[in-house]
């Protein structure tokens, strides 16, 4: 068992590797050639690796890794900035994709719940995925970059919300019961406010804290014992958030947001950080693109074309619509608006997750759930090449919220 996980860990690497450097090399983003190599590898083509328990253990851990460098890779004050807008955009593409997802599919004939199901999966944001993008571009830091992060987190949010209520009213025969939904609505929004409770105190506490935390940092002799420290810290928010009812991602990218300069030293912060992207984008990110590629099974979608495309149009309309129009309500130009839609477009890995859920829980069939996985690797492709093209349209503008925190070649 341990050597076929090891074999098929080194098969994922060494072509994701591969694939990724091709694309890097022909001006695409590497992510792009991640997916397709778990594509090649997986049932779609050459059938060496097949998706398993194992693999999805690991897969739960590059997103971990993933949410937690993107959160270190911001400050609270980025995040704060963005609050209106983000909460604009959010709404919006969640709210537009969601709603015309559930309409086309109750007029192509599927009951309620199942509509609702399939209106849920379209509307979902793959965090993980927008921030593997915004840095690989170098737009996290931007304005733009961190309004697509938090609207990210705020759409998951939703969906979890969401989720939650049409699992009750599949369970319930169509019925709620709003006593326990405001119970779970009771415990998100306290972990919440604890986030924001505990960003005012560290806020206001920076002048002092620091001389704290930053000589404690610097006097471990523990090689790399920072990194464990924070490690555990994001582990345990984590936890708390799947205890409240929230999808852990949110709790670990909250985690990675408190650590910040002021509060660790900027030469602690800077090493931590080398570890966490070393691991990151060297190891895990690779493995877990390969692995989406890997869910996307061609043969299977062959007797429901006519559906898979419906949906699929309506997915990219209704995120790309949502967000431009999220986006330019946020004050962006046309330009950036169209670069917010193609970047939230992506659903990847979180819409893997609920699209499992429902089918287990028989909401929907095998073939819904099918269309459902090949809707998000299809968008999950999109969303880093046509943002690369809209990006490029826009580089020579002398004043834009894009800035970028690297050359996008990189």
């Amino acid at each position: 068992m341990a050597e076929t996980f090891f074999v098929n860990i080194l098969i994922m690497l060494v072509s994701a590797l591969a694939l990724g450097e091709v694309f890097k090399r022909l001006k695409q983003p590497a992510l792009v050639g991640h997916l397709l190599a778990g594509v090649i590898i997986g049932p779609s083509v050459f059938n060496v690796v097949q998706p398993d328990e194992s693999l999805e253990t690991l897969i739960n851990l590059a997103i971990f890794f993933l949410m937690f460098l993107a959160g270190l890779e911001l400050h609270p004050k980025e995040i704060k900035q963005a609050g209106k807008n983000a909460i604009i955009l959010s709404i919006l593409a969640f709210v537009i994709p969601f709603v015309s997802g559930a309409a086309v599919a109750n007029f192509l004939g599927l009951s309620m719940i199942p509509s609702l199901f399939i209106g849920l999966a379209l509307a979902i944001t793959a965090v993980p995925v927008s921030a593997v993008v915004l840095m690989e571009f170098g737009l996290l830091k931007s304005k733009m970059g961190s309004t697509i992060m938090t609207a990210g987190i705020v759409d998951d949010i939703l969906s979890l919300i969401t989720l939650a209520i049409i699992l009750q009213l599949a369970q319930s025969g169509g019925d709620l019961d709003f006593g326990e939904l405001g119970f779970s609505a009771f415990k998100i929004g306290a972990f919440i406010g604890g986030i924001f409770l505990l960003t005012f105190i560290l806020n206001k506490t920076k002048h002092w804290l620091p001389h704290k935390f930053s000589p404690l940092f610097a006097k471990l002799q523990t090689k790399e014992a920072g990194f464990g420290i924070l490690l555990v810290s994001a582990i345990g928010l984590s936890l708390i958030a799947e205890g409240v009812g929230l999808h852990f991602i949110i709790g670990t990218f909250f985690a990675g947001l408190l650590v910040y300069q002021e509060i660790i030293g900027k030469e602690s912060l800077g090493r931590i950080n080398d570890v966490f992207s070393a691991i990151t984008f060297g190891f895990l990110s690779p493995i877990f693109f390969a692995f989406i590629g890997m869910e996307f099974y061609a043969q299977s979608i062959s007797e429901s074309i006519p559906l898979f495309l419906i949906l699929l149009g309506v997915a990219i309309a209704g995120k790309i619509g949502g967000g431009f129009i999220g986006g330019k309500l946020a004050g962006f130009s046309n330009a950036e608006s169209r670069i917010i839609g193609y970047l939230v477009n992506s659903r990847g890995m979180v819409e893997l997750v609920i699209a499992t859920i429902g089918f287990e829980l028989g909401i929907i069939d095998k073939t819904l759930f099918t269309v459902i996985v090949a809707v998000g690797f299809i968008t999950t492709i999109m969303a880093p090449i046509m943002a690369r093209i809209a990006l490029r349209r826009i580089s020579s503008q002398p004043a834009s919220s894009v800035t970028n925190d690297k050359p996008p070649s990189e």
